[in-house]
């Protein structure tokens, strides 16, 4: 296989490894040995060790892409929902005529500054559940 297909895979392998939250260092020695091993086999990397994925997964288990995609439309949805709230919660106190579900100004306001303070709060728990697991993690 040619040079270029090695280098994809590390990389396909490394940004699969980022995904499940392997950490930098554990991540780096292992795309280092597969590079290595690929450097003295010549071998084709998907013959050798398979599809990235499956590979990645002896290492860190799927389950971590699924909390990034819900952390994604979670994200979205606060942050959304949270600033909506927020701006109609203003333009109501602006204007009185600025109305929405019939729910007075400071409803709004108070309602989307909750959003985004929970969004704060996902992105907060998330990082401390991540170091820990980092931290924990062993090749």
């Amino acid at each position: 296989m040619s040079k270029s297909t090695h280098e994809q895979y590390a990389s396909d392998l490394a940004e699969a490894l980022d995904v499940r939250d392997v950490p930098a260092e554990a991540a780096r020695q292992i795309v280092r040995e597969v590079q290595s091993h690929l450097a003295e086999s010549g071998e084709d990397p998907v013959e050798a060790f398979g599809p990235v994925a499956r590979y990645a997964d002896q290492f860190a288990p799927r389950s971590r892409e699924r909390e990034v995609v819900w952390f994604a439309v979670a994200a979205a949805a606060l942050g959304f929902c949270g600033a909506f709230l927020i701006i109609s919660g203003v333009f109501g106190l602006l204007d009185e005529t600025a109305t929405l579900w019939g729910l007075p100004p400071w409803v709004r306001l108070t309602a989307g500054i909750a959003l985004v303070l929970t969004f704060v709060g996902l992105v907060i728990g998330i990082a401390v559940r991540s170091r820990r697991r980092a931290a924990a993690w062993r090749i």
